[in-house]
């Protein structure tokens, strides 16, 4: 992680590079371009990306996976990541 003692703006307090970056970030978010926000907070993944689908005009091809094959695919996503 890249770190440096910031003496002009914080006095001797360590500020990373990504702490850095939050106002100019911050900034960008608020333009036009991202004017659509997608709420994920307690939303399963299915139904976000069903929503993006959606208002992007995208037709989804595959239905969405049943409980089971869905922790199987995780779980199989999972073990090929650790080799």
């Amino acid at each position: 992680m890249s770190t440096r003692i910031a003496f002009l703006r914080s006095g001797l307090r360590r500020e990373t590079w990504a702490m850095q970056q939050i106002p100019r970030c911050v900034a960008a978010l608020a333009s036009s371009r991202y004017a659509i926000h997608v709420a994920t907070d307690g939303r399963p993944t299915d139904d976000v990306v069903e929503w993006i689908a959606a208002h992007a005009g995208l037709n989804l091809e595959m239905p969405r996976l049943s409980p089971w094959r869905f922790q199987l695919r995780r779980l199989r996503v999972g073990l090929e990541h650790l080799h």
